[in-house]
């Protein structure tokens, strides 16, 4: 009988905090800020549920020495953006380290007033005729409209051969590093060249670290090119508007480019740590107990990178011609150290007392199954045209490449946010 007045007890006091409201985001990143500030600017209610903090990702998933790789100036975030008074720089060619990202997303939490409820994992989203029902970890939601934005990349993604390896070997995803003194003494072994992957190679080498790094096929862009940031030359371009209907499928995903905003921003070559003591390996085929195969491909991989910023730097020489700008000359040649006979991988490597630490920079994948709803393709990818979907009332926001290359960027995710609130409002949804 207690046990049931208990449970009785716990049942009213959930239903007592079961809230409707007009509008519901998910996720208090910059995607669902730039969403609520469009909305507070029409006087539409609404709230935000975080699963954890605002500027959660931020907080939990990049390192400590973390620092964006566009430049201030391309932060353009309405009424919050380079060149206002609450941007916390003034310099336009500065890069915002990890600390400065978190405390500007909170403000400008703060300088719209939004109602957030932190700490609020979403479990389920279902739709019941006209109406959404939001199962939280603390209560039900009732909204005519839901716009997800709980991510630009989704889960951490580990390939399955990782459950090959011995459980004494230290294993994390590049989204749980945090610095060098967290993980095991001894070396450590690097799983892709991407952006992340990269950078993560530079903190443990700066850190005294010994290092491998398996090498996937990944481009390099230059930090600077002709008296300009490849930034300033990537949006001046056009290419940071590109859409997915420009740009096919399997260009969209490939791995970011690697370069830096840290140190006052500067170029990643492969070619150049591996002088300072980088040991280059070929991408991972397979793992057994204690020991990491290795394809054969490490010349074909830094070939792919170099090409990479060779034919980047072509485009904007053309660019140049064709626009008849007025800038200095410069060239990027072919890496002659980047040779057949001179690039040689290990086929395996041991994990030992002196290498027992891998982290997986092996990317993202998109997990949507807590809303049960018809809303993914056979990927796992949100099906929706910049923002909208086939339900009445249901956006995402934020996504890479939802609309365009800059979809999950501070430079462009307040266009997509914009576009949405419009759709909203021309649907008269709200």
């Amino acid at each position: 009988m207690l046990l049931i007045k208990l449970q009785n007890y716990a049942l009213r006091m959930k239903n007592k905090n079961n809230i409707t409201s007009q509008v519901v985001i998910i996720g208090a990143g910059i995607a669902g800020l730039c969403i609520s500030f469009y909305l507070s600017r029409k006087n539409v209610p609404h709230i935000i549920l975080e699963r954890g903090e605002i500027a959660n990702t931020w907080i939990n998933e990049r390192w400590e020495n973390f620092h964006l790789v566009n430049p201030n100036w391309a932060i353009k975030i309405p009424e919050f953006g380079f060149g206002t008074k609450c941007f916390p720089s003034k310099n336009p060619h500065g890069f915002l380290n990890k600390t400065q990202t978190i405390e500007y997303i909170k403000s400008f939490a703060s300088y719209i007033e939004s109602k957030i409820y932190i700490n609020e994992n979403v479990d389920s989203i279902v739709k019941e005729k006209d109406i959404y029902k939001i199962v939280t970890s603390k209560r039900t939601v009732k909204t005519n409209t839901v716009i997800v934005a709980s991510g630009a990349f989704g889960e951490s993604y580990i390939p399955s051969i990782k459950e090959n390896l011995n459980e004494e070997i230290y294993q994390i995803h590049s989204s749980e590093y945090k610095n060098s003194e967290n993980l095991p003494e001894g070396g450590v072994l690097v799983v892709g060249s991407g952006q992340s992957g990269a950078q993560i190679v530079e903190d443990l080498m700066d850190s005294g670290r010994k290092v491998w790094l398996s090498v996937s096929k990944c481009g390099r862009r230059p930090r600077n090119y002709r008296g300009k940031d490849s930034s300033w030359w990537n949006y001046t371009m056009g290419l940071f508007d590109k859409t997915v209907e420009e740009v096919p499928f399997e260009e969209r995903w490939k791995g970011s480019a690697h370069t830096s905003g840290s140190k006052g921003g500067h170029d990643i070559n492969l070619m150049d740590l591996a002088e300072k003591g980088l040991n280059l390996c070929s991408s991972v085929k397979n793992c057994s107990s204690k020991k990491i195969v290795f394809n054969n491909d490490l010349y074909e991989n830094l070939k792919f990178s170099d090409n990479y910023a060779i034919n980047w730097s072509k485009n904007v020489d053309d660019y140049i011609l064709k626009k008849r700008l007025k800038m200095p000359f410069k060239r990027i040649n072919y890496d002659n150290r980047i040779n057949r006979t001179k690039i040689k991988s290990l086929k395996e490597i041991s994990l030992s007392e002196s290498l027992k630490c891998i982290i997986w920079a092996t990317g993202f994948r998109y997990n949507f199954n807590w809303i049960k709803l018809d809303i993914t393709n056979e990927k796992g990818i949100p099906i929706q045209k910049r923002g909208v979907t086939k339900y009445k009332g249901l956006y995402f926001m934020g996504l890479q490449w939802m609309h365009s290359a800059k979809s999950a960027q501070f430079i462009g995710v307040a266009e997509d946010a914009e576009f949405i609130v419009n759709d909203m409002i021309a649907k008269k949804i709200i």
